[in-house]
């Protein structure tokens, strides 16, 4: 039989798999709980995904060993064509080795469902990769060791290639629908078997293959809560949210085509109040100084915070731009898969933008980069605001432009002279302002700081520190500033490292409503995420509405109500009272105690009444998305 040759190639992949699973290891050692039991569990499953990984090479190589004639087996061409393929294969295992590396120091995992977006959007990923790595030397190594490899296994390849065809036809097909069996078996049956092999989230990556789980990522990028996740029946959740989004100032709508619907009254007369959220990518509230950071890089914001609404106990749900965006813009939960801004369906949803452009404002979405990146320009421009990003920056309006968009300092300047258009126009304006600078490769203009571009976070922290302290300082300037709140609040955290799904630590973030003339300073301590800055903004202009969003008023929170939902592409968290309850797939629940003195988590006892909290809000926020319940009310 002709199928020596799969042998070889099988060597190939576990020898690349083992060398980056050791490399990242030892790398990650200090994170394993019992190296003893961890080590062993991450080879001996690693090589049990690297078979599933395998089985899908198989097909082609099955293919071409079974149908092959035996005039062309006993060719040069056919020595040749191995020889190439092999070649071709330890190249790919090595590429896959390289990039895990770069892959996982910025996110400590597989790849996941982040490598399978970044697949559709390559000029930006591409040029991010091309302008952050020494790229250079990372092709130099790619070929370097795929040709060593090749050189030391050059004598086995081609004896594989030479062994002597004697099977028919009909005996390798028969050896090739059993091995063929492997793969077929693999997507239907043993794809999730040992799909979590230990409750340390660092070892249960290690013990993955990356291509698989890139590939698994593809296939499952949609995920139903209702078929994945626990769930109670929808009238016991119905009643639980029904307390959760009750409060003083809003009551139920009884004739409501939407269940649970509520009229917001905050009293006052309203206030018309201009507002600029500022958006800033990656910034972990541990950058501050005002969180006891011991960086020194945000000289602007720390003092900005002593003058301000300082929410010290702040969360983003989610550790990509797109969930920040979609809870401050939608103030719903992230649910799983796909964020809402990249689902069929994101246009005339209730959003913060119609509650201002119908009285009046002239909202504008103000990004530095292109728009079409995850969708944003699409969301926002059918969600109540006007676009402006690169495309509508004029030459002399760019000092200084990366591969993700334009410097912070030059979007904010656009702000400001589009808030001055407004103001001569006599309209008030919300500005929803996303910032790319503090983003890999982490470079800006030269001479704005003490530090040089390209120097890693620190600089590009201090960077947009800077760029937003200028920005106000400017707008201090301006007739309008006196009649302005500006809301300040990160996307989500610059990675981290944990052992968990869901990390609390790492989703801390700052978020501070500035305005010296209409706000008076403090320190907000209550437990809220990014789905409660709408209902919060709305409050402080005393806005009356009628709601459908998930989130409530941080000012008018009771104790009671105070709780944090934050998560991943597929876990799900709610942190309610120092427990985190963790929903992933297939029906998996967790329970979790946070302890805020070292912010680390350990397993805690199941609570029935945290469960049902955490179902409540998951269930109710795919319920509506699923029956096209949560649309503005003049499109429902």
């Amino acid at each position: 039989m002709p199928f020596k040759l799969i042998g070889v190639l099988y060597f190939f992949c576990l020898l690349e798999n083992f060398l980056i699973r050791t490399i990242l290891t030892v790398k990650e050692f200090a994170l394993l709980d019992q190296p003893f039991v961890d080590i062993p569990r991450i080879y001996l499953v690693g090589i049990y995904y690297d078979t599933l990984c395998f089985s899908y090479f198989l097909i082609p190589v099955v293919l071409y060993l079974t149908l092959l004639p035996k005039a062309v087996w006993n060719s040069r061409i056919h020595k040749r064509a191995v020889q190439v393929f092999s070649f071709f294969l330890i190249a790919l295992f090595s590429f896959q080795a390289h990039a895990e590396w770069f892959f996982w120091n910025e996110f400590t995992n597989r790849f996941n469902f982040i490598a399978v977006d970044y697949l559709v959007y390559t000029t930006e990923v591409v040029g991010n990769i091309l302008e952050s790595y020494p790229i250079h030397w990372v092709w130099t190594s790619v070929l370097f060791f795929s040709a060593l490899i090749y050189f030391l296994a050059r004598k086995a390849i081609a004896a594989a290639a030479a062994v002597p065809l004697h099977a028919g036809l009909a005996r390798r097909a028969a050896a090739g629908c059993a091995l063929l069996l492997l793969p077929a078996f693999t997507w239907f049956v043993l794809g999730d078997f040992l799909r979590d092999v230990s409750p340390n989230r660092v070892v249960d990556q290690l013990a993955k293959n990356g291509l698989y789980e890139g590939f698994s990522a593809f296939r499952n990028n949609d995920l139903d809560y209702y078929t994945f996740y626990k769930t109670f029946d929808d009238r016991v959740v119905l009643d639980v949210m029904k307390k959760e989004l009750s409060a003083e100032n809003s009551r139920f709508i009884a004739d409501a085509p939407v269940p649970l619907a509520r009229r917001i009254a905050n009293p006052g007369p309203e206030r018309r109040y201009n507002v600029v959220m500022i958006v800033v990518e990656s910034l972990s509230a541990k950058f501050l100084g005002v969180f006891g950071g011991p960086f020194h890089i945000t000289p602007h914001l720390d003092r900005i915070a002593g003058q301000s609404l300082l929410f010290t106990n702040f969360y983003a749900t989610g550790n990509r731009t797109v969930r920040g965006l979609e809870a401050i813009a939608l103030s719903l939960p992230p649910t799983p898969g796909h964020s809402i801004l990249k689902r069929p369906g994101s246009e005339d949803l209730f959003t913060i933008g119609p509650l201002f452009a119908r009285r009046g404002y002239d909202n504008k979405f103000l990004y530095g980069g292109y728009g079409y990146f995850d969708n944003m320009n699409y969301f926002f421009e059918h969600n109540g605001f006007q676009k402006i990003d690169r495309t509508d920056l004029q030459a002399d309006e760019i000092d200084f432009a990366n591969v993700w968009g334009v410097a912070d300092e030059n979007i904010l300047q656009k702000s400001l002279k589009e808030a001055d258009k407004s103001f001569a126009r006599d309209r008030p304006f919300f500005h929803f302002v996303l910032t790319t600078s503090n983003h890999l490769p982490f470079t800006f203009p030269e001479g704005r700081i003490d530090v040089p571009s390209k120097s890693g976070v620190i600089g590009g922290v201090k960077y947009t520190d800077y760029a937003i302290g200028t920005f106000l300082e400017k707008a201090a300037e301006k007739p309008w500033f006196d009649n302005t709140i500006f809301v300040i609040v990160a996307d989500h955290c610059m990675g981290g490292k944990g052992k968990t799904h869901i990390p609390i630590a790492n989703y801390h973030i700052p978020m501070i409503i500035y305005a010296p003339k209409i706000i008076k300073p403090g320190v907000i301590d209550k437990l809220a995420s990014q789905m409660d800055v709408a209902p919060t903004l709305l409050g402080l202009l005393h806005f009356t509405y009628k709601s459908k969003f998930l989130g409530k008023d941080i000012l008018k929170m009771e104790k009671s109500e105070e709780r944090a939902l934050l998560g991943t592409h597929e876990n799900l968290g709610f942190f309610r009272g120092g427990t985190l309850v963790t929903l992933s797939p297939k029906n998996k629940v967790e329970y979790f105690a946070f302890n805020p003195k070292d912010q680390t988590l350990r397993a805690a006892a199941p609570d029935a009444r945290r469960l049902k909290e955490a179902v409540g809000y998951y269930q109710y926020a795919s319920y509506l998305l699923d029956r096209n319940l949560y649309r503005r009310y003049d499109r429902s």
